[in-house]
């Protein structure tokens, strides 16, 4: 018996349907109950993969949302992984070599740095800033690994997206994406809150940022888009909190 993604494959040449064919399947994606929480009709949800109708805009957006990515990151095929995996980085004491037991091949490095200097270097961090290691099981950052991730441990009194995010939290940002996506959460420059990487979600309306907390004993901040141009670090991406504190 074949699969539901063969019997699309075979009328499908359009890079756009390829590319989302190829995300519901891998994901392993049940079409229709998937169409109706896009609040699309199944049928023609099917008509779209089939290559039978022109996909709409408004209707890509959706897709994106659903699988929790933005536009960009619908449009643009990963890059082919290089062979090595696992970065080479010098890390002074104990960090020097992954834990005793951790299977390498499972596990990637992630570096921990203070949140100014996530906030400063959007390419690879140099190394004498690196103060330990994170190592996350591969499928939770899949494909961006290669995005020069680094994790930052927040300030304990950095409680304004509690209760998604604790104070004291770990959280991985990846710099590459900063692209403005719906729910998502970012790592930010302001400075005046928690540091030079606070955490918020983000909107965009009418050239001014919305910076957004979880916790409703913060404010909205507004600023606007002018003269603060590059204020998001990236986004956050996994976020790890100890409950034995």
């Amino acid at each position: 018996m074949r699969e539901w993604h063969e019997e699309f494959e075979e009328s499908t040449p359009d890079f756009i349907t390829r590319r989302v064919l190829s995300l519901l399947k891998g994901r392993k994606v049940k079409l229709a109950p998937f169409a109706r929480d896009l609040g699309i009709d199944p049928a023609f949800f099917h008509r779209f993969l089939k290559g039978k109708r022109r996909w709409r805009m408004d209707y890509l957006e959706k897709v994106a949302e659903g699988l929790e990515m933005s536009l960009e990151e619908l449009f643009t095929m990963p890059k082919p992984q290089p062979e090595v995996l696992q970065p080479i980085i010098t890390v002074v004491d104990e960090y020097s070599n992954p834990p005793e037991g951790l299977k390498i091949d499972k596990y990637f490095a992630v570096p921990m740095v203070e949140g100014r200097i996530a906030a400063e270097h959007t390419e690879a961090i140099p190394e004498n800033y690196v103060t330990s290691m994170v190592w996350v099981y591969k499928p939770e950052i899949i494909w961006r690994q290669h995005h020069n991730l680094r994790a930052v441990k927040l300030p304990h009194n950095a409680n304004s997206m509690e209760p998604t995010i604790h104070r004291g939290s770990i959280v991985i940002i990846d710099p590459v994406a900063k692209a403005i996506t719906k729910n998502a959460i970012y790592a930010v420059k302001l400075d005046d809150n928690e540091g030079a990487c606070a955490i918020r979600r983000v909107q965009e309306n009418r050239n001014f940022w919305f910076f957004l907390s979880d916790n409703f004993n913060f404010e909205p901040i507004i600023l606007e888009e002018k003269g603060n141009p590059n204020l998001i670090i990236g986004r956050v991406i996994w976020s790890w909190t100890n409950w034995l504190r």
